[in-house]
């Protein structure tokens, strides 16, 4: 299983069923035996753009973990849901440290051979 984050746009005449619609989604991943980790309720904010005449939404954070064809099923969902602008869905990648590499996540290249300066 893969953890993913699914962000949604509520319609902001809507927003008094948005706890209605996390439960809803939650269930449909749970359904697809996947687990909700973190849901993020960011409350009304302005569009970066008009989506259907509206400037505001109620933005939400689903963070779970789930095979993906709970992802497809979650995505049929809130697209099949009026009350959903928008959404969009990224796999969340988990770093693991390499040999290169520092903990910031810069590459480190040692070179072999060489003097150091000034020796």
């Amino acid at each position: 299983m893969s953890q993913y984050e699914t962000l949604f746009v509520v319609h902001p005449e809507k927003g008094t069923r948005i706890k209605e619609l996390i439960d809803r989604f939650k269930k449909v991943v749970e359904g697809q035996n996947g687990s909700v980790s973190h849901v993020d309720e960011w409350g009304l904010r302005d569009l970066a753009y008009r989506i259907e005449k509206q400037s505001k939404g109620f933005y939400v954070l689903l963070q779970y973990q789930s095979p993906a064809h709970a992802v497809e099923e979650l995505e049929r969902n809130l697209k099949l849901t009026d009350d959903v602008l928008r959404y969009l869905t990224v796999r969340v990648e988990e770093e693991e440290p390499s040999a290169g590499s520092t903990a910031s996540g810069v590459h480190v290249e040692e070179e072999a051979g060489k003097p150091e300066p000034g020796a």
